[in-house]
């Protein structure tokens, strides 16, 4: 009797299979590598999570370059990508006139899929983007979301074109942007409609310095104009303390969410003159000193009570977790008759965030000392039921 030389194949049910791969997909980019080599199906899921997002660098430009000459690599990568980096390293050297061709190239293949829909520009000169780049890069029709930080422009009108020329463009997230000041501009910038989504300007301190992050999102593409004065705003996020201020009152009331963080105590007397004033329509206001107890944020009243209007909904103070919170007792009373003020009494909610960098995790009795004593000071807020605590 001879031996069948049937193909034997085995499957597994499909139900099974879509298990497998749902968890497979939370796996690391290594992993889902080798777990594309098991077959098609799986090779396709694999893919499209590994390359939803890529980076162009000094290394990877070359790889990529060569998976356009692939007839595999070529369809298989370059359709999923949605979310592109481009990331150089602050020196117009860096960019061979090589490595700028494969760029150039990768680029138009990805504008002719048409598919990437967020766009990150990290560490660059406008010497490297401009002329090279910048004509190609405002080509991308699909792009809704642009990412800038650590971008270094000569003038001013630079950044703003270039902002400016992103025509589906809902989002902006702009973050040391280095642009000579405004100068000479003697009247108010053009007014932005504020819409519900809004904006929200990020301010981290770090030494006696400041660099903040300005992020804009609409719920509907903008015109040429409102990307411009969005870029005359991204002007002014990467500046010392006194700037800020300024930065703070030329948004005025478009100004939605603001988030501060402190993690150095020589910042504190520039925080604490932070002017808001302007800053009518803040809905989201998050205060954040991570490295020390509540009772020593020595910023925290003068800029709570700078706060106007009455649009406030959410309130969230970020801290030092402590064994000996009781000591902040009288802090907290003090914080509790800032917010009986009437711009206060809007609030959905007030997050106490208890951070535990400086003293390890607590015991879950120390933790309900914590909550316990902040429900004292502010019995007002625990009985509307709007008082929130995280330990993290």
């Amino acid at each position: 009797m001879s031996e069948s030389t049937d193909i034997v194949k085995i499957s597994l049910p499909s139900e099974l299979q879509d298990m497998i791969i749902e968890r497979m997909l939370d796996l690391d980019n290594a992993y889902l590598l080798l777990a594309s080599l098991v077959c098609r199906d799986w090779r396709y899921y694999s893919y499209q999570q590994v390359f939803s997002s890529i980076c162009f660098d000094s290394h990877s430009i070359p790889v990529f370059a060569s998976f356009l000459d692939n007839p595999f690599s070529r369809p298989a990568i370059f359709p999923r990508v949605r979310r592109l980096r481009i990331l150089g390293n602050g020196k117009a050297s860096l960019w061979t006139s090589t490595l700028l061709r494969d760029l150039v190239k990768l680029l138009h293949h990805l504008i002719q899929i048409g598919k990437i829909s967020d766009l990150v520009l990290d560490n660059l000169t406008w010497a490297v983007l401009d002329p090279a780049l910048a004509p190609i890069l405002t080509d991308f029709l699909s792009i809704e979301r642009l990412s800038m930080r650590r971008i270094c422009f000569a003038q001013l009108g630079q950044f703003s074109d270039f902002v400016a020329g992103f025509r589906l463009m809902r989002s902006f997230d702009l973050e040391s942007i280095e642009c000579p000041p405004l100068v000479g501009w003697n009247h108010p910038l053009p007014s932005l409609a504020p819409y519900e989504l809004g904006h929200c300007v990020s301010l981290e301190r770090s030494n006696a310095t400041s660099a903040a992050k300005l992020t804009w999102v609409y719920p509907k593409c903008i015109s040429r104009e409102e990307r411009t004065v969005s870029s005359i705003h991204g002007a002014q996020i990467f500046c010392n303390s006194p700037t800020s201020s300024d930065l703070l009152r030329s948004l005025g009331p478009l100004l939605a969410r603001l988030h501060v963080i402190s993690e150095n105590i020589t910042a504190d007397e520039d925080i604490a003159s932070l002017d808001i004033s302007m800053n009518s329509s803040i809905r989201h206001l998050h205060l954040s000193s991570p490295t020390r107890v509540l009772s020593m944020i020595s910023w925290l009243p003068p800029l709570l009570a700078r706060v106007k209007g009455s649009n406030l909904k959410t309130l969230h103070m970020s801290f030092a977790q402590s064994r000996q919170f009781r000591l902040d007792r009288p802090f907290l009373k003090h914080i509790a008759g800032i917010l009986d003020k009437p711009q206060y009494q809007g609030l959905e909610m007030i997050e106490f965030i208890a951070s535990f960098a400086s003293c390890g995790r607590l015991e879950d009795d120390v933790k309900q000392d914590i909550i316990s004593c902040i429900r004292s000071c502010l019995p007002h807020w625990e009985r509307k039921g709007i008082l929130a605590f995280n330990f993290d």
